[in-house]
């Protein structure tokens, strides 16, 4: 039981030192079309020493050719920062939309290997959009509001006639919050569950734009 209840308050010591971690500049990186390269900085605010691995998969999360990233590994120690430089190295993407691919970053921190230690990876995963140079200067405000809203059965359809992905923050039917919001892609239709069977009624929305703030909240009557 002792040892027990010591292993237990070493892993939760150890977790809450971890989590306070290293710390990322963004939530999502545009790479505007044209662009040698963008970068996102990693900040190390902690004592200890991070082993930092980042990479880049497509929008299945399979491994793509696209983009590369460097340094894809490196040592990032205490009170330091340093910058990922993403470029893109094979243009073959859509002109006419934008492309979605995951950026990972992974951070794992340096710990004395002993008997009770736990060490624990923590991964962070956000959204990299490839823009091209024709759809530069995207007024969300605006862009939205070409969205087409339905309601069948127990799902909300939402469609997207423009060449932007929209990302979701909230959105409600009836005052109902739709659970496990994500995005809709450019020229596509995207299917929300809801446990509500009206078919009538509004709905609201928010969307994220590209410096991860919240726009002002939409509504529609459906």
């Amino acid at each position: 039981m002792k040892f027990i209840i010591y292993s237990l308050m070493t892993f939760f010591v150890f977790f809450n030192t971890a989590n306070a971690g290293v710390v990322i500049g963004g939530t999502r990186v545009i790479y505007d079309e044209g662009k040698k390269d963008v970068s996102i900085s990693v900040e190390n605010p902690d004592n200890i020493p991070y082993l930092i691995q980042s990479w880049i998969d497509d929008v299945n999360e399979k491994k793509q050719s696209n983009f590369t990233i460097t340094p894809p590994l490196f040592r990032l120690n205490g009170s330091n920062t340093n910058a990922l430089r993403i470029f893109l190295t094979e243009n073959t993407l859509p002109k006419d939309r934008e492309s979605l691919f995951w950026l990972n970053i992974k951070t794992i921190p340096a710990t004395e290997r002993t008997e009770n230690s736990l060490q624990i990876a923590f991964k962070t995963q956000m959204k990299l959009i490839f823009r091209p140079k024709e759809l530069k200067n995207v007024n969300f405000a605006e862009e939205q509001k070409k969205l087409e809203w339905s309601k069948v059965g127990n799902k909300i359809n939402v469609k997207n006639p423009t060449p932007y992905f929209f990302n979701f923050q909230m959105i409600k039917f009836n005052n109902k919050a739709v659970e496990d919001v994500s995005y809709v892609a450019p020229y596509s239709v995207k299917s929300f569950d809801i446990n509500n069977e009206e078919n009538h009624g509004t709905i609201n929305w928010e969307v994220i734009n590209d410096y991860g703030a919240i726009t002002d909240l939409s509504e529609i009557k459906i």
